[in-house]
């Protein structure tokens, strides 16, 4: 089976088109992307931005107190966390409870993870109040990844038994209607690839590439770049990889927005964004 094609349709036209096939597998090797230096360039779009930040009880308490008492208010961002992408977004704090809520079985991911119990704040701007702690930006990105992954591909990326052990038991807990959802929303963005299982797949394979990298290009300084396997209308929680839930220890990652982010968040379908560490901006 070759390569997915990357059209996208509905939803907003998808940021990169009729992506060539290209055959074989990267095997952890990598690829350095044509045109590497406008991997991180967000083009048209470079006021795009946002903090990320990762807060005790405690800590978010006292960081909103302090901005009520300017007279300026943070954002509760409750029932799913993609609202606080939008661009037109102001500060926004994310409670544990709302990994709980619309996307609990996504938020399997947060509640295995270090940054369980503790609340996210995203800005447009950095915080000066929180001077030197921020976990990552996210800027927009001119990125077209080389190639997309093959089911085949996903299919074996998802199963393989040396990765499972990172995926949480709630992940797989996939409820009925959750699937329906999905499906409707795929198809709603032009996909025609089969049924829940194949996009299940794709959904697991992707985190997983942010784990242990089958998918990714080089920088300039040569550190390997992970990026979304495949298009956005077979992607889920990209949340997970964008406030650095998964994949936190790569300097860089490149990001395409799931069909939440796309509908929740107004973000492009199949445009990459750009999330670095502290200290590893450009």
């Amino acid at each position: 089976m070759g390569c997915r094609q990357a059209k996208c349709h509905g939803l907003g036209n998808g940021w990169f088109h009729n992506l060539p096939r290209v055959g074989g597998c990267l095997k952890g090797q990598g690829l350095i992307s044509p045109g590497s230096a406008i991997l991180f360039d967000g083009g048209e779009d470079r006021k795009y931005q946002k903090y990320v930040y990762w807060l005790s009880e405690s800590e978010e308490r006292a960081f909103r107190d302090r901005l009520l008492a300017r007279g300026a208010k943070v954002k509760r961002v409750i029932g799913v966390v993609c609202p606080a992408l939008d661009r037109s977004a102001s500060v926004s704090s994310i409670s544990p409870k709302t990994w709980n809520q619309t996307c609990a079985r996504q938020g399997s991911w947060y509640r295995a993870s270090d940054k369980n119990e503790r609340y996210l704040i995203v800005s447009p701007e950095p915080i000066e109040d929180l001077d030197g702690r921020w976990a990552a930006v996210i800027t927009a990105s001119a990125f077209i990844p080389p190639r997309l992954a093959t089911a085949a591909e996903e299919a074996e990326m998802a199963r393989a038994p040396s990765l499972k052990r990172h995926i949480p038991g709630g992940w797989y807990r996939v409820r009925y209607g959750e699937k329906r959802i999905f499906l409707r929303w795929a198809n709603h963005m032009g996909s025609s690839d089969g049924g829940f299982r194949a996009l299940f797949l794709a959904q697991t394979a992707n985190h997983v590439n942010f784990i242990s990298p089958r998918f990714f290009v080089r920088d300039d300084q040569g550190n390997a770049v992970p990026y979304s396997l495949d298009r956005s209308a077979h992607l889920c929680s990209c949340c997970l990889e964008l406030f650095q839930i998964i994949g936190s220890h790569f300097k860089k990652k490149l990001i395409a927005p799931c069909p939440g982010a796309v509908r929740f968040a107004r973000l492009d379908p199949d445009r990459y964004f750009l999330v670095e560490r502290p200290g590893d901006t450009s």
